[in-house]
């Protein structure tokens, strides 16, 4: 026999060990900006109700620019893509904002926000909204495989205490103010209630180890 089977736990733990070293490697690498590659599948806007969205690759071409240029800091992209906004005409910043709030709708899930519940040890309804913006702000990929497969928010998602979520969200209405000098016209856009079925607080730290206690 290779090994007696006293060896068997050291091997485990080995290989444990090292299966947390590769994940935990691959999270860095996309905190740091590694890109998740091109999702195949449907987007998550297929199917919503809101009507004249700007046109998809623009919206993310346009929050993609802002983050390669920001750094890596979310307030500099904020504030890099209220400036690319400004360049474009009023009703396509109309148009911006209402794909950004149709994507804030249609992850508004209990699936999602039992994660970011874990993530956090914790997660009002203000925190789960702004999680969601700061979300669409990593950009196409990420957002598309993390919408489909949750589980990889492991590899996206931090901590609020770490960053802070809201921010993004403002910054069509700020560059339709400043070039127009009015409000952003979309008092008839609203957040529908949350989909699904609630989940049990107390179980998402089991369900969800992975975001609970190793996602710093």
């Amino acid at each position: 026999m290779l090994f007696s089977v006293g060896f068997y736990p050291e091997i485990l733990l080995a290989v444990f060990f090292g299966l947390l070293f590769i994940a935990w490697t691959f999270r860095l690498a996309f905190q740091a900006g590694l890109n998740f590659p091109v999702y195949p599948g449907f987007s998550p806007l297929q199917g919503s109700d809101t009507q004249d969205l700007m046109d998809e690759d623009k919206f993310w071409a346009l929050i993609q620019k802002a983050r390669q240029r920001s750094g890596n800091s979310y307030e500099r992209q904020t504030e890099i893509l209220v400036e690319l906004l400004k360049g474009e005409r009023p009703e396509e910043i109309v148009k911006f904002q209402k794909a950004f709030v149709a994507l804030l709708d249609r992850t508004n899930h209990f699936r999602l926000w039992e994660r970011i519940y874990a993530l956090n040890w914790g997660c009002s309804d203000d925190t789960f909204h702004y999680f969601r913006t700061w979300w669409i702000a990593q950009g196409k990929n990420k957002f598309y495989w993390t919408f489909h497969y949750p589980r990889l928010l492991y590899f996206v998602a931090i901590r609020e205490f770490l960053e802070t979520y809201e921010g993004i969200e403002y910054a069509a209405d700020t560059a339709y103010k400043d070039l127009t000098g009015k409000e952003l016209p979309l008092d008839e856009l609203g957040i529908g209630d949350t989909r699904g079925e609630p989940f049990s607080e107390g179980a998402v730290f089991i369900k969800y180890p992975e975001l609970a206690f190793l996602a710093w």
